[in-house]
């Protein structure tokens, strides 16, 4: 049996399409695992953001103020409800990034946001005000997690 040079060349073609899938499968690994990891710091960052936002010295007395009904100017009600609202939005983007695969769900942190929202440890902040004002331009998904897993479920 002899091998031509055209049987040679085929041979030789076929490992190479071989070495390339192999070699898209590693880099595609590797690509999933850092899209992984940039999602987790994304979410650390967000996650961040809104406790800068909430401590900072602004959004400290509105929301005092807005829960203890003292001195409540429209201005800090508008800084309370905003401060909720860019909490709610975060937890709305955490909960899409968990259905899309980007989060497992134990990252959602279910029992911190029921935590805020019932207002444990009297929290300031009006999550339960602005969950009434938003809900129906949420993402249905999100509310319907959000109604089952935290609102449903009562204060911890």
């Amino acid at each position: 049996m002899q091998l031509d040079l055209s049987q040679i060349v085929g041979v030789l073609a076929n490992i190479g399409v071989i070495a390339g899938i192999v070699f898209l499968a590693v880099e595609v690994k590797q690509n999933n695992r850092l899209l992984a990891a940039q999602a987790r710091y994304s979410l650390r960052q967000y996650r961040s953001d809104i406790a800068d936002t909430i401590m900072s010295p602004h959004s400290l007395e509105a929301t005092h103020s807005y829960a203890t009904d003292e001195n409540v100017t429209p201005a800090k009600k508008s800084a309370a409800l905003m401060t909720a609202l860019k909490a709610l939005e975060l937890w709305e983007w955490q909960h899409e990034e968990y259905v899309e695969g980007m989060l497992q769900r134990k990252s959602l942190p279910v029992d911190a946001w029921r935590i805020w929202f019932f207002g444990k440890g009297q929290s300031p902040v009006p999550f339960q005000e602005i969950w009434e004002l938003r809900k129906d331009v949420l993402n249905p998904e999100f509310v319907r997690f959000f109604q089952e897993n935290v609102i449903d479920r009562g204060p911890t």
